[in-house]
């Protein structure tokens, strides 16, 4: 029987911890550029981790049912540790993240069951199910968790290599193929730098890292390849240029970085939010001063604006 990691609040920067969770941005896009010049709108949904918050299960329904009513004409792109993703995988050493509520949690499944069309991008199950644990209880330690004493920091390493060799396959035109090259450089930089290539359990591995810092070192763990789940998002909307309705919906970073790659080449934005400063937002709650003042965190929106884009 596969293990199934429960996961209530890995951290802010675990984008992909989606169990408690709403929208805080949105970006509507219309691409004109693509081959026969039709029109193609783009809908990117923001992600961002609350506990509790009052918006989750409403902005849920809504998504599904936007889903469900524009099956027969759209995509979905999605970041959901959930579900199985479209390499297969859904589980690392038999471990899987039972993460069904949300925004995000386990959107994929839901959408298929729909009949839409679903990309999942997401690929860090070894990260979500070794380092999730850890970053949930900081003061306990590493081996406590059997995933966390059981994955390998091989495991690791394999899941980001092998995204790295997926992407620089991809062909997708001057300026997106430049693109993919610098971020598939800088993340093999950075991790070779973090060294996840040894016999070492995830538990070993995180026991070695300095205590004054052991928070930040394993957020680090989590998000230093986040650009390739950027990347993965704008292969997956080029290589449907003909889909009349693309939904992305990802982790609020995510979205900002595959917004503004969009507006690069070309496309109109129709609507935006202003996403807040998430990196102050950070500092505050690392800080310890008010992580569970929600004055802190951004407000949630009314994502039933987007009634008004679609035809």
């Amino acid at each position: 029987m596969r293990n199934r990691i429960y996961i209530f609040g890995i951290g802010l920067l675990f984008s992909y911890n989606i169990s408690i969770s709403y929208s805080y941005h949105l970006c509507v896009v219309r691409n004109v550029t693509n081959t026969n010049n039709n029109q193609q709108l783009i809908i990117c949904v923001g992600d961002y981790h609350f506990k509790n918050h009052p918006a989750n299960k409403s902005q849920r329904i809504y998504i599904e049912s936007l889903l469900q009513k524009y099956s027969r004409k759209s995509k979905l792109v999605v970041e959901d540790v959930g579900s199985i993703n479209n390499d297969g995988r859904m589980v690392c050493c038999n471990f899987g993240i039972n993460c069904p509520n949300g925004l995000l949690g386990q959107l994929a499944n839901t959408a298929r069951s729909l009949g839409v069309v679903v990309d999942n991008v997401e690929y860090r199950y070894c990260r979500v199910a070794g380092v999730g644990p850890l970053l949930n209880n900081i003061n306990v330690n590493p081996h406590s968790f059997r995933s966390s004493a059981t994955i390998s920091t091989l495991a690791l390493h394999k899941e980001v290599s092998d995204e790295i060799e997926k992407i620089k396959k991809y062909d997708d035109g001057k300026f997106l193929n430049g693109l993919y090259k610098r971020t598939v450089a800088a993340v093999h930089a950075a991790l070779l730098k973090i060294d996840f290539n040894k016999k070492l359990t995830v538990a070993d591995y995180c026991l070695q890292l300095p205590h004054k810092d052991y928070r930040i070192q394993l957020e680090t763990l989590c998000i230093f390849d986040s650009a390739l789940i950027d990347m993965n998002i704008m292969h997956s909307i080029i290589a449907c240029s003909e889909v009349p309705l693309i939904f992305v919906v990802a982790g609020g970073s995510h979205i900002e970085h595959v917004s503004s790659l969009l507006m690069r080449m070309g496309c109109d934005v129709l609507f935006t939010t202003t996403a807040p400063s998430l990196p102050a937002i950070r500092k505050v709650l690392n800080s310890g001063s008010a992580a569970d003042s929600s004055d802190i965190y951004p407000a949630a929106i009314d994502i039933s604006i987007i009634d008004k884009f679609i035809r």
